[in-house]
């Protein structure tokens, strides 16, 4: 093989690799720009659509909350994840997931349950079902939202709009009113 055939049988096989490099630089942007706009996400097995997760555990919720018992309700989390969701929806998911940890840390003492300090949130619903302090509705909701809470966390190419966000907060307020008349009184 001379120096001719060598340049000749390079040039026709690294053609084909430039050309799709070429392809990639000049469309990165628009392709770019594409990914923030994607709803959902299939790859092999694995689908995830964050509007239809929301939606889910919407459908799962009974219609009408109970009342809890007692004669006052409990608190509903802040309309700030409302005011935040019209600026950052994903922060306002993370928002009322963490009124949520909360409502579940307040249970767990309440309840006598003690874990050590960077026990999970998952961790804790879990004993207190296993100790039968809430339901399986409310582990089920609880599964399924913190599912929605870590892929807002950690999709973050995908885009989150308002909409998501007022759904994660409606079924945050569910889930916190239910933690809140699970919780075990004084004369218990």
């Amino acid at each position: 093989m001379d120096w001719m055939q060598f340049v000749s049988a390079m040039a026709s096989a690294l053609a084909w690799p430039a050309a799709v490099v070429t392809v990639v630089c000049l469309l990165k942007n628009p392709i770019l720009g594409l990914i923030p706009k994607i709803r959902s996400f299939k790859y092999g097995e694995l689908h995830v659509d964050l509007t239809e997760e929301l939606k889910a555990v919407q459908e799962s919720l009974p219609s009408k909350p109970q009342e809890p018992p007692g004669d006052e309700k409990a608190p509903l989390p802040t309309p700030v994840a409302l005011q935040l969701a019209a600026l950052s929806p994903r922060g306002a998911i993370l928002h009322s997931w963490l009124e949520v940890e909360a409502a579940v840390d307040q249970l767990a003492n309440k309840a006598g349950i003690e874990f050590p300090a960077k026990a999970s949130p998952v961790v804790k619903m879990r004993a207190l079902h296993d100790e039968r302090v809430i339901d399986a509705l409310i582990y089920a909701t609880f599964l399924q939202l913190s599912k929605v809470r870590n892929d807002a966390v950690h999709l973050t190419d995908r885009e989150t709009t308002y909409q998501d966000a007022t759904m994660m907060w409606g079924s945050c307020s569910w889930l916190i009113e239910r933690l809140n008349a699970a919780l075990p009184t004084d004369d218990d």
